[in-house]
């Protein structure tokens, strides 16, 4: 949760054989003839006609073939058996199910449409009711071109809105869906939830003109998570399967082009091997463990960083031109744009910040806790986007309690995905902000 969902397990097999030609020899007597054939029937197999090995002919290969066929035989027995021993033992003892992110190369992203079940969440330590619409997404279906006397907000961003780890009536967008219902009984509010896990905010710009604008939004609330979406938007700080915006050299936004949708072996591995799934998980978080056991920053927490590397300020730049663009076009639909920003674990705990500030420290970088929300609030001003922060009403909930009181957390675990208290906070906050926007 966002977690962000691409990896392949190859398993490569070669083997080669050389096939080195026997020399026949000139024999005296019946004797030696005799036992030169004993011996080129011990090597090919019985059955060869007297005189095949004549002087200087080579062997036939027919029976090495055999040999060689029957070992590749027996090592691709053993590989089968293994996997499928894994298979059944993922099955058994590991609570993992098929994956539910599908790469889609016109929308960067979506869940497996049309599914409905319940899934384990390891963060939440439950199973969660999930479903899918047609389109992908979480909630229901609903009906397109939007249906007359119909107020519709689409709420776009990445796992932190689609909130697998929460019943689908506790999310932000569930909850924000009922409070305005009733705030509004005389009308029909539909709020629908457009969040995807490895989402960005430049995929999310694919995203709204691909399928959003279709479904006629009347305010489209763009939620831009601190704690990855700065560096997930920038080809030169990650690399990952999504849709990437760019600046030409004239400073012009561009889409780099889009990242090829997975073959047919992956998407039926997929949805159809727990092992497969689990191994994709396990090599992630053994990547994660690697770069915290080094003490490196993950590259979306260097939205912190004092800027001076190149990088970072291209990064700067390029955000704000995506959220310009993003604006110009919902504006040209003829809809309202607004930005939420959600803040990060490390943004609201203590003993979190003075972890990652350490750590940083120690490799010689500065970093600012408060930079994101003023370079934000500062985009959001010159370009005339309404903004809200979450970051005040998450850190008055949390208090001076650490991260490991996960009761008082907003995040689940202290440190990830939104609790189901931090998705109601979430909710308050935007049904204040819609109520002012809109008075």
């Amino acid at each position: 949760m966002g977690r962000e969902p691409g990896q392949q397990l190859l398993v490569g097999l070669a083997g080669d054989r050389d096939v080195v030609p026997a020399h026949a020899v000139e024999h005296e007597d019946r004797e030696a003839a005799g036992v030169d054939r004993l011996l080129h029937e011990g090597d090919q197999g019985p059955g060869y006609p007297s005189g095949a090995m004549s002087t200087g002919s080579r062997p036939p290969a027919r029976g090495h073939l055999r040999e060689a066929a029957g070992r590749l035989g027996l090592v691709l027995g053993a590989v089968v058996v293994v996997l499928l021993g894994a298979e059944a033992g993922t099955r058994l003892l590991s609570p993992v199910g098929p994956a539910l992110l599908v790469a889609d190369p016109e929308i960067g992203k979506r869940y497996v449409a049309g599914f409905e079940g319940r899934v384990f969440v390891d963060e939440a330590g439950r199973a969660v009711a999930l479903r899918f619409n047609r389109e992908g997404f979480r909630g229901p279906d609903r009906p397109r071109p939007k249906p007359p006397g119909t107020f519709r907000v689409a709420v776009i961003g990445d796992s932190m809105i689609a909130g697998v780890a929460t019943a689908e009536g506790k999310t932000l967008v569930g909850r924000l869906e009922t409070a305005l219902a009733e705030r509004r009984p005389e009308a029909r509010v539909e709020v629908l939830n457009f969040g995807v896990s490895s989402s960005s905010t430049g995929q999310e710009l694919a995203l709204y003109r691909g399928l959003v604008s279709a479904y006629e939004p009347d305010l489209v609330l763009l939620a831009l998570f601190v704690g990855n979406d700065f560096a997930d938007n920038s080809g030169r700080l990650t690399r990952a399967r999504r849709i990437y915006f760019d600046l030409d050299e004239g400073g012009v936004l561009r889409e780099r082009g889009r990242p090829a949708a997975p073959g047919p072996l992956t998407l039926w591995l997929q949805r159809h091997s727990r092992f497969y799934v689990w191994q994709m998980r396990a090599f992630r978080m053994l990547r994660g463990a690697g770069r915290a056991a080094v003490g490196a920053i993950p590259p979306g927490l260097r939205v912190f960083e004092v800027p001076g590397d190149p990088d970072l300020t291209h990064a700067w730049t390029l955000l704000d031109r995506v959220l310009r663009q993003f604006k110009a076009d919902v504006e040209a639909d003829g809809s309202r744009f607004a930005l939420v920003v959600v803040p990060c674990a490390e943004q609201v705990h203590e003993d979190l910040w003075a972890n990652l500030a350490s750590r940083a420290a120690a490799q010689g970088r500065t970093l600012d806790r408060e930079q994101p929300g003023r370079r934000l609030s500062a985009i959001a001003h010159d370009e005339g986007i309404p903004l809200l922060d979450l970051t005040p009403a998450f850190r008055e909930a949390a208090g001076a309690r650490p991260s490991g009181d996960t009761d008082a957390s907003p995040f689940l675990l202290g440190r990830y995905h939104l609790s189901d208290a931090g998705n109601r906070i979430a909710a308050d906050e935007v049904l204040r902000f819609l109520t002012s926007l809109y008075s």
